[in-house]
């Protein structure tokens, strides 16, 4: 067939069948591949996704327009006082979001030492003003930080405003997007615009609040979203995912301990590491521990092998402080320490690494540190995406009365009729008990947050 000769419509069924031709005759080629690897059940699952992804991307998410179209108002007043406060100070105009407008600002009239971009494969280094770059500025010039902090703020209002709040609604008012099974390596999914152009990226929806030094305050966008008439909403969380998968991989036995009595084993390890019983994830006052967030972050690295110098650059620590911390973690819980050492070396000799649920990664370039890091972090990364999809087919075959209307990486955001709420929640408890097969299987804990008003209001 000549493609060059037809135009139009016909061009497009010629793609198509092109498409449709060219994919069946490659799966031909993979099903026995498939066979030879034993991943028959990972293809079956995988590909019956399908049904459950394209019914949650037909079905929408109703959008309070109402107050969609305050929080845009208030979006846009936050920013014109930020470009207020640019011709104030500077005496002209300034556009944040433009490159050559930033490096004039901080690397000709401000004369501020060059700071140069990382380079990858698709891009060299090169002059930049980009958040990191920002942070350095701010750091070292004090006299700079309220520029540096309105430009910040000013290009995180316009992301609010124009990625969510005012991403375009189809034509029956509904919010969409578009999900991609096959979005990333570790087997989550990812969302975008839809087929059509409308819609916008669903799993990376922001709750707000106040922003890092700062005394903005960014509106909670989820409370845009809200349930049919006659339905309530649920958000399930996940309980310390990532962290049981961690403590079954090594099987640390006090770490799974912990877990089975509800205690949070980041907490008892930093309350003994800083002889301090009173750290907890909430202050009294509701805001987050900044002990446990940063130890948390710091074992979080430690587990997916961070090095000393590593984390002590993203933590502000000082290297001896991040060494003497990781050594006395090891200490505490050995079986990490044993699980890394033993995981390296059959990365390196199998060169793939595999999850419980039998789904493979495979590393065909020269295996480096790098290679480890990525490697370890998959085995969680995937099990908690796999985890969740599994809860997402149970509800779709078993109750069709609860519609799942976003996956959120690691949590499911639907509805369901309010006069079936109690077995509705108790269904969804049902769903949620999907087994890991470890020697000593897991089971991991959902909770469900509840609301008639908008998904921003579970609680």
């Amino acid at each position: 067939m000549n493609l060059k000769s037809l135009t139009g419509e016909p061009l497009l069924w010629a793609y198509n069948c092109l498409d449709c031709v060219n994919t069946f005759e490659i799966t031909e080629k993979e099903i026995p591949m498939i066979e030879r690897s034993r991943l028959e059940e990972v293809h079956r699952f995988q590909q019956e996704m399908f049904w459950p992804v394209l019914q949650a991307m037909q079905r929408g998410v109703r959008i309070d327009k109402v107050r969609r179209k305050k929080f845009s108002d208030e979006l846009k007043w936050e920013i014109e006082k930020r470009q207020k406060f640019f011709k104030d100070i500077l005496g002209h105009d300034l556009n944040p979001n433009s490159s050559v407008q930033m490096a004039k600002l901080f690397y000709t009239d401000l004369a501020q030492a060059p700071i140069m971009s990382r380079p990858t494969k698709a891009s060299p280094a090169h002059l930049t003003c980009n958040d990191e770059a920002l942070a350095k500025i701010a750091l070292r010039e004090p006299l700079l930080r309220p520029i540096v902090r309105n430009i910040q703020e000013y290009r995180t209002l316009g992301v609010f405003r124009s990625t969510f709040v005012e991403a375009e609604l189809d034509v029956d008012g509904r919010m969409r997007c578009g999900y991609n099974i096959c979005g990333t390596e570790s087997y989550r999914l990812n969302s975008a615009k839809n087929a059509f152009g409308s819609g916008t990226n669903l799993q990376n929806v922001p709750m707000g609040g106040e922003e890092d030094d700062s005394d903005l305050v960014l509106p909670n966008v989820r409370v845009l979203f809200i349930p049919d008439e006659g339905y309530e909403m649920f958000d399930t969380d996940l309980s310390k995912a990532d962290l049981r998968v961690v403590a079954w991989e090594s099987d640390c036995k006090e770490m799974k301990a912990m877990l089975a009595e509800g205690r949070d084993p980041y907490i008892e390890a930093a309350r003994e590491f800083h002889h301090d019983p009173s750290i907890s994830k909430k202050r009294p006052d509701g805001s987050d521990d900044p002990k446990y967030k940063k130890f948390k972050a710091f074992a979080h690295g430690t587990h997916y092998l961070q090095s000393p110098h590593g984390l002590s650059q993203r933590q502000a620590m000082t290297l001896h402080a991040a060494d003497k911390l990781q050594k006395w973690y090891f200490g505490r819980y050995p079986e990490i320490k044993k699980w890394q050492e033993e995981f390296k070396k059959q990365v390196a000799a199998r060169r793939f690494v595999e999850n419980k649920f039998g789904y493979r990664r495979y590393y065909f370039d020269r295996i480096t540190d790098e290679t480890f890091r990525e490697a370890i972090a998959w085995v969680p990364q995937s099990t908690v995406a796999i985890y969740i999809n599994k809860m997402w087919m149970n509800v779709f075959k078993n109750y069709p009365d609860i519609w799942v209307l976003l996956q959120v990486h690691d949590s499911l955001v639907g509805q369901y009729p309010i006069h079936k709420r109690e077995s509705m929640l108790a269904a969804l408890t049902e769903a949620s008990k999907i087994i890991v097969p470890y020697d000593e299987p897991l089971i991991i804990p959902v909770g469900v947050k509840t609301s008639q008003v908008s998904w921003g209001d579970c609680k």
